[in-house]
């Protein structure tokens, strides 16, 4: 019997992501891809109707416009098969590689680029994501070992950024993630790459954890929930602590920019790629 898959893509733009997103999410689909502007999804020949019904309720709850939704039926293929092979291993600067598992023997370490294993799933953060790419290299060029010792990776995920602050030299990293599959994925990923006993997770927000006295925080979550926890942040952190900041799409970015100065941070450093913002400051 032929194999088929049926390819899903929405286009989405600063006031339509999480709107996209959140449909494709509360319609089950957990391995969203994010690539050139579009979230794309991967299903079964069967599940047509599923993607059909996605695509609907898109297009009349979420009003996204129709020519911005595509779906296509690929013939001959093993869809899983063919998109892990869509998914190559990411280098940061000359600092990380962030690969999947089916990618290990291919990896080029000529660099010195510091391995992470995380397979592209259930949880966000993957490597793969612009916005994880743009924060891990603001980690990459501006956490020092020497005085950065204690990170809060808030919204964590997979735990990939408390992974790549614990490979670059961080000793201790507390995580906090609100969705329980995320938290499964991080603990697997924590044992994989040989970080558990450097990393705390919780099934916390950021106003629930005691700790406190931070030298770093990270947090690539979206604006709705980043500028509302800034002062939360400013006050987790130690003063002169850094604050690594992603998920804000380019139209948001003097926003930030504004909320950061009233939370009493300066900013460092601001960086983009494609329709993303990302963001170093330090607590005053």
């Amino acid at each position: 019997m032929e194999k088929r898959y049926i390819e899903l893509e929405a286009a989405f733009s600063e006031n339509t992501y999480d709107k996209i997103y959140n449909r494709l999410y509360l319609n089950g689909q957990t391995a969203i891809l994010e690539e050139n502007g579009m979230l794309k999804i991967y299903l079964p020949e069967s599940e047509i109707e599923t993607a059909e019904n996605i695509k609907n309720e898109l297009i009349t709850l979420d009003k996204i416009p129709e020519k911005n939704i595509s779906i296509a039926l690929f013939e001959n293929k093993d869809w899983n098969n063919e998109w892990e092979k869509t998914i190559e291993p990411v280098y940061i600067l000359d600092k990380l590689v962030i690969y999947p598992s089916w990618k290990k023997e291919e990896l080029d370490l000529s660099k010195g680029n510091i391995p992470i294993e995380i397979d592209p799933k259930m949880s966000f953060g993957t490597g793969h994501n612009e916005t994880t790419q743009l924060i891990l290299e603001l980690m990459s060029k501006f956490l020092d070992p020497a005085a950065d010792n204690y990170m809060l990776d808030f919204g964590s995920g997979t735990g990939i950024l408390s992974i790549a602050a614990v490979k670059l030299g961080v000793q201790k990293a507390v995580a906090i993630e609100i969705d329980s599959d995320s938290i499964d994925n991080a603990y697997e990923y924590f044992e994989i790459n040989n970080v558990s006993n450097n990393i705390q997770m919780y099934q916390k927000d950021i106003s629930e954890i005691e700790e406190t006295g931070f030298d770093v925080i990270a947090a690539n979550i979206t604006s709705n929930v980043i500028i509302p926890n800034l002062g939360n942040m400013h006050n987790k952190l130690k003063p002169g602590g850094k604050i690594f900041i992603t998920g804000i799409l380019k139209e948001e970015t003097e926003e930030l920019i504004n909320k950061l100065t009233e939370n009493n941070f300066l900013m460092q450093e601001l960086i983009q790629r494609a329709e993303w913002s990302a963001f170093f400051a330090v607590r005053k």
